[in-house]
């Protein structure tokens, strides 16, 4: 029998008195709490002599959160994903340190070119800040829309770095509507890794042409920096617009001490 309340003090919450651990949200945190420790990353294997559970025991759940971006896989390793960033971004906590707003509007005045920051949640690029004259964009960034990485020209800087396992499976997994990109971004893939540049023209909206760059945070690309506009904004100054961007971005690293 529980020992009655003490005269004077409040009875306990109901929901607080009924609360217990659960295993597996235990073993999730903790997977979690590792990967954000680990800044080389874990393998599955360390992943599970960390948890003390069977690999088979850990695999579904690390295969889980890597899915839904709240892990990143790396070369069999797993780090720390984007997703809890996004949560961070709901509570007001910038999710990527290199990339400032001020940088942002600095981009929007050189070029004219909406300027949207973007990080890969599991399939998808989400938009995390902008800078912009431009209400669809500003609706769009704010709504925190869910876009294919394959379809948008910072998704396709993210996936370009991607180890070739994780872009192959992506690809593989695709939906029928969006495997008519395949054959177009695996021809520019060479070219988008060597010169850190992608383009789109129209893929999400015929009214959206885009350039985008990667951007890394301690040789990790976290994040990609991408410049939209109307086909009359950007023809002709797609390229040069990709040259100003990189250069742009590249310095930020430069001045925060990373690369």
């Amino acid at each position: 029998m529980n020992p009655a309340p003490t005269a004077g003090a409040p009875a306990p919450s109901p929901a607080r008195s009924r609360r217990r651990n659960h295993r597996t949200v235990d073993r999730i945190a903790q997977i979690l709490e590792l990967a954000a420790r680990e800044h080389g990353g874990l393998s599955l294997t360390e992943i599970a002599q960390r948890v003390g559970a069977p690999i088979s025991s850990v695999q579904g759940l690390v295969n889980g959160l890597a899915a839904v971006g709240y892990l990143t896989e790396q070369g069999r390793r797993f780090v720390l994903g984007p997703a809890p960033y996004v949560l961070n971004l709901l509570a007001d906590r910038p999710p990527v340190s290199v990339v400032r707003h001020d940088d942002l509007e600095t981009l929007l005045d050189m070029t004219g070119c909406t300027v949207l920051l973007g990080v890969m949640v599991g399939r998808d690029v989400i938009y995390i800040d902008y800078a912009t004259d431009s209400p669809a964009h500003a609706y769009a960034t704010e709504t925190r829309i869910h876009r294919p990485l394959i379809r948008t020209a910072t998704g396709r800087v993210l996936l370009a770095n991607l180890d070739k396992r994780e872009l192959y499976a992506y690809l593989n997994g695709l939906d029928p509507a969006d495997q008519q990109y395949v054959d177009g971004f695996l021809t520019e893939l060479n070219t988008i890794r060597s010169e850190d540049v992608a383009t789109t023209r129209g893929h999400m909206n015929p009214e959206v042409w885009a350039v985008a760059t990667p951007v890394r945070e301690d040789g990790r690309v976290v994040a990609a920096v991408g410049l939209a506009g109307t086909p009359g904004q950007m023809e002709g100054r797609q390229d040069q617009l990709g040259q100003i961007l990189r250069t742009q971005v590249r310095s930020l690293g430069h001045r925060d001490g990373r690369s």
